[in-house]
Formats: C-alpha cells, structure tokens, sequence
C-alpha cells in the first residue's frame, strides 16, 4: 500500500541511491525524480537506476529553476519534497513546488560544515563529535529550519568512506521516520540555526594533496583518513609517486628535520617513515601504476632502504 504523502526526490549519488531506496522499500509514493546535470559524472548511473525502479525521471534542459521546468515539477501535486546530494541551489519558486517544502539531507551538525564537502573536512580538522541534519531548505546552501539532528563521536580510525557511509544510512532511517511522523499529522518542530553559533564552511575538495613530512604526523595521518577512498594523498619514491591509502601512528618522538621523509625501517612487515613529531606506519599504498601493495609485497618487489628517503 502506497504512503499518503507523494514526494518529489531530488539528489545525487551515493547518497541518493541509499535514501530513494529506502523510501521505496517503505512504500512512499514517489512522484517524480529531479537528476543531477547532464554533464555529472553520476548523471547516468542515477537515471538508470530511476528506471530500474520504474519511477518518473523528469529531465531539465539547463536548470531545475527554469520557469517551465519548475511548472512541470508543481504539476505533480506532490506533498514534500526530499533532496539528497545535490549541488544545484535550488530558488524560492522552485522550492515552493510542493505544498510542505522541501526537507534537506546534511551530514554534519548544523551550522557546523555548511558545503559539499563536510566528510573531509570534519577529519581533517581533527572533530570528537559529528552528526547529521535534517532542515527545511530555503534559498541558501544548508540554511534552513532544523527539524532533526543527531550526534555521535568520530572514531580514531574513521576514514572519509566510513563517514560517509556512515552518516549516509543515519540520514536514510532518519528521514524515513521523518516523514511517517508528517504522514500521521505530527509537522517536526522548526528551528532556525542560531544566529550566534558560528558556522562553519565544508568547500568542495579536488585533486590530490602531496605530503609534506615536515607537517606535524598527527596532521599528516588525519589528512590520509579524510582522503581515504575519494582523493589522493602522495609522496614520491625513487621519483616515482606512491600514493598512501593507509597509514597508522608508529611512535611520537623527535625527529630531527634532516630525518623528515626517512624509511626509518623496511621489510616485509612495515614500511615506516620519520616524520615530523615521530614515526609513520604505511599500511597500505600504491606505487605509480602498480596495484595496491602490502608492506610484503613493496619489500619483496622493490627492496627499499633505511637510508632512502620519500619526498
């Protein structure tokens, strides 16, 4: 039996594969998808998904703001709008296309991490505590009414994959019970951000970032976490580049700065580097086009020396 409340779904993927999904395994009505772009990467696998599920993919030519786009979309007569993902700012016309508005999901707790990226930033900046949002959008990127939040702790091993999935399948469940309360005629509460609570800035991340083994370790290991699996972080090897998909904390201890890049030890157990305020383990990398070495692989195909340093 179909859900009472008809939605229109907006979003990108990943994360808008997992929550469309979701809603469709609990019977919401779905009156029409809103796609990214043509020119995103995930346009086609997302349109083909759609299909599979036998939903209405409502393409736009250049925006979903145009006039007679957003005249189609109102068509539909839908109750709520969901957005997942997307990168598009939505205008007020637009979100005024179903009669509640459009509910927005953010993983991170807002005001804090505002933008595309709060998964990298929040490692990278070292937080105990994240958490996901739920809001009523309005004109601006990640500004609207609160309605939900949810807190939890970063883990000391918690990489840029596992956050995001993380808080992929939380927003899921979180707006599945959401919309069952607006459903039986219980609207959430609304609360604007706060005003003086200072709000934080998640900017897209591009491209890959070189270590500097001059940078603090602590630095040097978040910033491997929150690349981890979406970007890259690299050193050179022999001027080849050797890209680090995992590392741990070996020891905190002084280096001096000549060491800074040292294979401090080599063989078919670790691979250690002296950096900046201790030693780094590399768990797990790649060297230029060769596929993903262990420690023993590296050892055994290129026998790297304690005097060798990376750069």
């Amino acid at each position: 039996m179909k859900s009472k409340l008809k939605i229109v779904f907006v979003g990108i993927p990943d994360m808008a594969i997992v929550c469309l999904s979701n809603l469709l395994e609990q019977n919401f009505d779905i009156a029409a998808v809103v796609p990214p772009e043509k020119s995103n990467d995930a346009y086609f696998l997302f349109k083909n998904f759609v299909k599979s599920k036998n939903l209405n993919l409502v393409d736009f030519i250049e925006s979903p703001n145009e006039k007679s786009y957003i005249e189609k979309i109102k068509s539909y007569g839908a109750d709520i709008g969901v957005c997942c993902s997307y990168n598009i700012k939505l205008n007020k016309e637009f979100l005024s296309t179903t009669r509640l508005g459009y509910i927005n999901c953010h993983p991170s707790l807002l005001p804090q991490y505002r933008g595309a990226m709060p998964y990298f930033h929040i490692i990278n900046n070292a937080e105990k505590i994240s958490g996901i949002t739920l809001h009523f959008m309005d004109e601006n990127f990640d500004t609207g009414d609160i309605i939900y939040q949810e807190k939890f702790e970063i883990l000391p091993w918690e990489t840029m994959g596992i956050l995001f999935n993380r808080t992929t399948y939380m927003l899921s469940d979180a707006l599945i019970k959401t919309l069952k309360e607006i459903e039986n005629g219980k609207m959430p509460d609304r609360i604007p951000q706060k005003k003086d609570i200072k709000a934080t800035k998640a900017p897209r991340v591009g491209g890959n970032f070189q270590i500097s083994w001059g940078c603090e370790i602590e630095k040097i290991e978040r910033l491997i976490r929150a690349s981890n699996p979406f970007f890259g972080v690299w050193t050179t090897f022999r001027n080849t580049n050797l890209k680090i998909l995992k590392a741990h904390i070996k020891e905190k201890s002084n280096i001096d700065k000549k060491d800074f890049g040292r294979i401090d030890k080599a063989d078919n157990k670790n691979f250690i580097i002296c950096a900046n305020g201790g030693k780094l383990a590399l768990d797990v990398f790649q060297l230029g086009t060769w596929g993903i070495l262990t420690c023993d692989d590296f050892y055994n195909t290129f026998s790297p020396k304690d005097s060798e340093f990376l750069k």
